[in-house]
C-alpha cells in the first residue's frame, strides 16, 4: 500500500507543535495528507489556552501557503490540554477516551518518555515516529537501539543532527528562527570548528518528511519492535557551506559585524571575535548612547553567538553514522510520493544557501538594525577619506599662512 493511500482518513497524534519540526510537520500533514485528522497535545502558556496557541501558529508565516491552498485546514485539528512532562500527558479521561481513535502518533520535540508511555495506551495505534537527536550518541552511531529508553512498541525512532532552513516546503529556504546552521551559512557570524568536516544538517522539511515515511513505513510491516532511522545530510562540509555563501552574504547581508566562517584554532577564534565582532559592537552601541539612541547592536550580536554556540560541540569532532535504512525507505517510495516526501533529496548547495539568506532577511532581521548597520559601515568607509581631506587642507592652510 503506498503511503498516502495508507494514510487515508486517519486520525494522527503529534506532540511538539510549537517546536520548529512540530510547525512544519502539522502543515505538511495538513497540506499533502488531505484526508488525515490530526489531534494535537498543547498546555496552555501566557494566558492563551491550547487552542489559541494553535491558531497563532496557522496564523505564522509558515503557514501561508496552507492558509491560500486549504483555509479551512484547522478544522481537522483539534487541540488537547495536555502536558509532555507528566504522566499520560496530563490530560483528562474524557481526551483520553477520545484518543483512543489515534492510529499513527508523532512526537516532534521534548522529552519523550511519558510520550511513549502512553502510546501503550492506544489500543488502535499501528505506528509512532519520535524525533531524536544524533548528538546524544559516541562512536559509530548504529541503526539500532543504544542507551535509549523505547518500549516494545511499533516505533520509528528518528535521528536528526542540527536542523536547517527548508529545502522546498512551505517554501524554499524558509527559516523563522536563528540557530546555528543558518547564522553560519548566512555569514553572521565566526564559528569555532573543522569546516573540513560534513556538515551535519538536515533541512526541516526533509526531517518531516522522514518522519512521515517512518511511521507509514513501519505501520504496513508486521515489526512490533522500535526501528532506528538516521536522517540523510545535505551532503556537503562545513567548507561547502561557507564557500557557497558568498553571493548570499552579498545580496542579503546579516546585520552584524560577524565575520563569515569557521576557525579549528579556539585562540584566533576569540581574537577575531572580540576585535572584529565585540568590539565594533561595543563601540557602535556606546555612540549610540550619545546620541540618545536605543543601543541594538550588542543585542545582535550576542543573538548570533548564542544561535552559533552549539556548533562548537557539533563540528569539532565527525559523526559517523550508519544511513542505510534511510535510503531504503526512499526507495520504496513511488516516483510521486519520492517527489512530494523527499528524505534524501540532492541539494544545490549555494541555491539552499541563498534561499536561506533571503528568508532569514525576510523573518528574522529587524530592518532598523540593517539600516543602521549600513550607515555604520558607510561612516567607517568614508571616515580614513574625510580624515586625509581634512589633514590635507590644514596642511595647505598652514602653508600659504
Amino acid at each position: 500500500m503506498s503511503l498516502r493511500e495508507w494514510y487515508a482518513n486517519r486520525v494522527v497524534l503529534l506532540t511538539g507543535v510549537t517546536s520548529e519540526l512540530g510547525h512544519v510537520l502539522l502543515e505538511k500533514i495538513l497540506r499533502c495528507l488531505p484526508g488525515v485528522k490530526v489531534y494535537v497535545v498543547l498546555r496552555s502558556q501566557n494566558g492563551l489556552n491550547g487552542e489559541e496557541r494553535l491558531k497563532k501558529i496557522f496564523a505564522s508565516p509558515g503557514y501561508e501557503r496552507l492558509r491560500q491552498e486549504m483555509p479551512d485546514a484547522i478544522s481537522r485539528v483539534k487541540t488537547f490540554e495536555g502536558n509532555l512532562l507528566y504522566e499520560d500527558l496530563a490530560l483528562s479521561n474524557d481526551d483520553k477516551a477520545l484518543l483512543k481513535e489515534v492510529t499513527v502518533a508523532f512526537h516532534a520535540a521534548g522529552p519523550h518518555d511519558f510520550f511513549l508511555e502512553y502510546c501503550q495506551e492506544l489500543p488502535k495505534l499501528k505506528s509512532a515516529a519520535v524525533a531524536s537527536s544524533i548528538f546524544r550518541h559516541r562512536g559509530k552511531i548504529k541503526e539500532c537501539v543504544q542507551n535509549e529508553k523505547v518500549p516494545e512498541l511499533p516505533i520509528a525512532l528518528v535521528r536528526f543532527p542540527c536542523i536547517g532552513p527548508a529545502h522546498r516546503e512551505p517554501m524554499p529556504g524558509f527559516v523563522e528562527t536563528l540557530k546555528g546552521p543558518t547564522a553560519l551559512m548566512i555569514g553572521a557570524g565566526l564559528a569555532l570548528g573543522n569546516s573540513e568536516l560534513q556538515a551535519e544538517v538536515t533541512p526541516v522539511d526533509v526531517a518531516v518528511n522522514t518522519l512521515i515515511a517512518a511511521a507509514w513505513e513501519l505501520g504496513t510491516s508486521k515489526t512490533t519492535e522500535p526501528v532506528v532511522y538516521n536522517a540523510a545530510l545535505l551532503g556537503c562540509t562545513w567548507d561547502d557551506l561557507i564557500k557557497k555563501s558568498r553571493r548570499a552574504s552579498h545580496s542579503f547581508p546579516y546585520p552584524t559585524f560577524g565575520i563569515r566562517g569557521m576557525i579549528s584554532f579556539q585562540p584566533l577564534y576569540w581574537i577575531l571575535i572580540l576585535f572584529l565582532e565585540w568590539l565594533p559592537s561595543l563601540i557602535s552601541d556606546i555612540a549610540f548612547a550619545l546620541c540618545g539612541r536605543k543601543q541594538r547592536i550588542l543585542a545582535e550580536y550576542d543573538r548570533v553567538r548564542n544561535a552559533l554556540q552549539p556548533l562548537k560541540s557539533i563540528s569539532t569532532r565527525p559523526w559517523i553514522a550508519e544511513r542505510n535504512r534511510v535510503y531504503l525507505l526512499e526507495k520504496r517510495l513511488t516516483a510521486e510520493e519520492q517527489d512530494i516526501f523527499p528524505i534524501a533529496p540532492k541539494i544545490d548547495i549555494e541555491s539552499y544557501v541563498l534561499c536561506a539568506a533571503a528568508s532569514t532577511r525576510k523573518y528574522c532581521v529587524n530592518e532598523d538594525n540593517l539600516k543602521i548597520i549600513r550607515m555604520i559601515y558607510t561612516v567607517f568607509l568614508f571616515a580614513p577619506v574625510i580624515l586625509i581631506v581634512a589633514y590635507i587642507a590644514s596642511r595647505t592652510i598652514l602653508s600659504l599662512a
